[in-house]
């Protein structure tokens, strides 16, 4: 019996082993490709003699659950009679929850069944277990796109389960603009219900909306998880009162209309409190024309937008010449801004955008200038505001 014993767990530890390595090299491709267990991927190159091994190991030993699943692994490469199919189920199930990767069958094939919620019960389950998380997550990801499932998805994130946050930072199947599409009706139905969307919850989905050119939609559901953040400004955080309120840990995880900082070796960008507002204080060494800092903007194609900087002080007005200020876009390039008129009493500079706007939400940036002799600059900046009127 021994014998029997280690002879099955050495056929399951390299089988287990080939399958597992394979997996981990498309982990980030299990929700392009429905249909396939996670141990049961399609080309793996598996011995012909390996089914017939596990079938003489099951004769002798027919509850040994791990052996039985990888035996239907393998039979699904082929042409599995529904027959067939449906024994092996039912036999896995009537097991319980002894093995994972039978599990992980269990839900694709509930998947395959047209049955998503039992699949979300059964991931929900396994990720309580903190088993496989990173490949359950990407299956749960996939799944969003039924409508019945994401309802129950809904219900289980609602009760702030352990993987939740796991769960939203995971960004893996957001290219896909079906699932990022299924992405964006999970969040609406989160908050047409009233639940809390944290940063954390947030941060990864609105990049990926971002990056798709979806900055509207970014920007709505960001707003409406948090409502009393929504600026109405064109610039989201004119003041810096926003950025200097986040903690250490989110300036650095900005959300997309954030203020992101570009500080390195010669150049230091920091945000400071001050007063019921906050300040952009830049030094740089003068060399190259390095990005200061950049955030999105509210503006939409075809605008004219004016700026007005407000500067601390006559020092910190001197030092403003050093820098330049654009709309970028991606792929179309930049609009940059030119003084229109001298500094008024209070430190306020203005300028004019050299043409129109060349896409929604572009990006405003601020730049070094390009200097004839290597010079350090800096300057402090109270406020940055954009207007069309």
């Amino acid at each position: 019996m021994a014998r029997i014993i280690a002879s099955g767990l050495l056929f399951v530890a390299l089988l287990a082993f080939t399958l597992f390595a394979f997996t981990q090299q498309r982990a980030e491709r299990i929700a392009a490709q429905p249909g396939w267990a996670l141990t049961a991927i399609e080309d793996v190159d598996i011995p012909p003699a390996t089914a017939a091994q596990a079938r003489g190991i099951l004769a002798r030993r027919p509850l040994n659950q791990p052996v039985l699943n990888l035996l239907f692994a393998v039979e699904s490469r082929g042409d599995l009679d529904p027959a067939r199919r449906e024994t092996f189920i039912d036999t896995i199930k009537a097991l319980g929850w002894r093995d994972t990767p039978s599990q992980q069958n269990l839900i694709v094939e509930t998947l395959r069944d047209g049955d998503p919620r039992e699949a979300v019960m059964r991931a929900d389950a396994l990720l309580r277990r903190g088993k496989l998380a990173s490949n359950i997550i990407a299956v749960l990801a996939q799944i969003e796109i039924y409508p019945q499932a994401a309802d129950l998805l809904i219900e289980r994130l609602d009760k702030q389960p352990t993987w939740r946050k796991r769960y939203f930072s995971y960004s893996g199947t957001l290219s896909n603009p079906a699932l990022l599409d299924a992405r964006i009706q999970l969040l609406d139905k989160m908050l047409a219900k009233g639940m809390t969307l944290s940063r954390s919850d947030l941060k990864a989905s609105l990049d990926a909306m971002v990056r798709a050119g979806r900055q509207g939609e970014a920007v709505r559901i960001a707003m409406a998880a948090n409502p009393s953040g929504s600026a109405g400004t064109l610039i989201y955080d004119p003041d810096f009162s926003r950025f200097a309120a986040l903690t250490s840990r989110d300036r650095d995880n900005v959300l997309p209309f954030e203020w992101s900082l570009a500080s390195r070796p010669g150049i230091s960008v920091m945000i400071v409190p001050r007063s019921d507002a906050g300040q952009l204080q830049v030094r740089w060494n003068g060399m190259g024309a390095p990005v200061i800092a950049h955030t999105m903007t509210m503006l939409r194609e075809g605008a004219q937008p004016r700026l007005e900087i407000r500067v601390d002080g006559v020092d910190a007005l001197n030092g403003l010449g050093s820098f330049g200020f654009s709309l970028a876009c991606r792929g179309k390039g930049a609009v940059a801004f030119e003084q229109s008129r001298a500094p008024s009493k209070d430190n306020v500079v203005g300028f004019t955008a050299s043409g129109p706007v060349m896409c929604d939400y572009p990006e405003f940036t601020i730049l070094g200038r390009p200097q004839a002799a290597d010079r350090e600059a800096e300057t402090a900046i109270d406020s940055i505001r954009l207007s069309t009127s």
